[in-house]
Formats: structure tokens, sequence, C-alpha cells
């Protein structure tokens, strides 16, 4: 287990360094700004400020907004299955095994770093709009009440959750979107970075963003209990009852069964490193 983590380490360390890297987050914070806004010209319309963490809540949750953030995403992760020049010397040091969980490992931590500075990033902007606290702020309450979309219509964003706004304060609503929005990082990573092993880095990308696109396809069409983009937005499953855990478990089970995956495959996987 040792070793996983040094690898994981190593290679933050190197691709913390990358453009590709760096682009990713830009990208990423780039479509957060857009969504959020929206949401600061309504609040600053009708008067009233916000709460610093609702707009991750409500950002996160637009289907659109998820449907290109994860582009940023999977910038970032654009050189898997991550052969550098020192995989001969690291597969010789600690086997296929250990450095496949390694560039797991690194998918579950950079994962949590690029979920982590979206939120960041919201918070941070929040901070010069609105206040700390509890309550959900009255903008965004009016955005729920607002089942014509009208506020939708002229601002741009939505906030259909009214349930998630009965049930839980702002902080608890904070902490499940983060969650949701980690877990289906992780998820379309590992399948990213396992379908590379498969085929290629072209073949991980084609096999992620198919599920990316076949999970929007899918709500779209209504099947919101079928489509893993919908299970990313808590909102979907938020009824005054716990049932929207079974999304992370699910979550949970693909992402377990995706790195079982990696592990047979990594053995039959003939790798061609650079100097």
């Amino acid at each position: 287990m040792g070793n996983c983590i040094v690898i994981a380490k190593g290679m933050l360390e190197q691709e913390r360094r990358s453009g590709r890297v760096l682009m990713g987050y830009l990208l990423g914070f780039a479509i957060m700004g857009y969504w959020m806004r929206g949401l600061f010209l309504y609040a600053a319309d009708i008067g009233d400020p916000v709460n610093i963490l609702e707009p991750f809540c409500v950002v996160e949750q637009h289907y659109v907004n998820l449907l290109f953030l994860v582009l940023g995403w999977l910038l970032v992760l654009g050189d898997v299955p991550f052969i550098k020049g020192n995989l001969c010397l690291l597969l010789y040091r600690c086997g296929r095994k250990r450095w496949n969980m390694g560039m797991l490992f690194y998918i579950l931590m950079h994962a949590f770093l690029y979920a982590g500075a979206m939120a960041a990033f919201t918070v941070i902007v929040s901070s010069f709009f609105g206040y700390a606290g509890n309550m959900w702020s009255s903008p965004v309450y009016s955005l729920a009440r607002d089942t014509g979309n009208h506020i939708g219509v002229k601002y741009n964003i939505t906030f259909p959750w009214l349930m998630m706004m009965r049930t839980m304060t702002v902080p608890q609503a904070f902490a499940v979107t983060f969650l949701f929005l980690y877990l289906y990082l992780v998820f379309l990573g590992v399948l990213f970075y396992t379908g590379a092993l498969l085929l290629s880095g072209t073949g991980g990308i084609v096999i992620a963003m198919g599920a990316h696109l076949m999970g929007y396809l899918r709500m779209m069409d209504g099947y919101t209990e079928s489509s893993l983009l919908a299970r990313a937005i808590p909102g979907n499953f938020i009824d005054g009852t716990p049932g929207y855990w079974l999304s992370v478990l699910l979550f949970l089970v693909l992402i377990g069964g995706i790195m079982l995956l990696s592990a047979v495959f990594v053995k039959r996987v003939e790798f061609h490193w650079g100097t």
C-alpha cells in the first residue's frame, strides 16, 4: 500500500506541472463561472445576498453545467494510462499490480482535488456577494419555486430542488453535492483509465465520453433512474427519504468493479515507453 501511495504522489507532482492539467482546471473554472454569473445577476437584481455555499449546490446540479464540467476533468486525465519515461523502473521495482493500484490512487486523489478546486472557487467568488450560515437564501428559494421556469429563462440558471431545501441545511446540501460530484468524477476517471489500458488513450476517452453522453441522453428522455449523469445530481433523488444513498452505493459498486477489471487488464498490457 505504501508503494501505491508513493506512486500516486509522484504522479501528482509530475502532472501538476503539466499545461494540459492547468488548462483542464481553467476550463472547469470557466464553466462554473459562466453559470454562477446568472445566479449572481438574479441575486443582485432582487437585492438579496446568497449563502456562500449555495452557488456550488446550484451550479453543480445544473445538468448542462455538469455535462460540460466533465470535459475539464477528462482533459486533466488526458495522458492515461500515464506511461512515463520512468515506467520501466517502476514496473521493475513494484510490479504491475502495485503500479496499477498507484494509478488508481492517483485518480482518486486528483478527482478529490478537482472537485475541491471547483467547490473552493465557488465559495471564494461567492464570499464577495453573500453570507455564511445554515440558512438558504431568498434568491435560491425563489429559484426552487420557479415552476414556470421564468427566472431560469431570463437568467439561464435553475434549481428545482425544493425538497433538498426542506430536508437539508446548506452545509449538508453542499457536502452531499460534493460527494456526488466526486464519485462521478472517479467513475469516469477509472473508466477512462481502464479503457485506455484495454484499448488505447483514444479508446479510453471514447468509452468515458460515451458513458457520459449516454447518461445525458437517458436523462433527457426521462429515464432518470438509469442515467449515471442524473445520478450525479442528488436533487433528482432527494424526496424526504435516504433513498439518494442508493446512488452512492451504485457508484461505489461500479468504481470497484472497473478497478477489478483494470487489475486483470494490466497483466496483459504490452507497454511501450520512451526514454
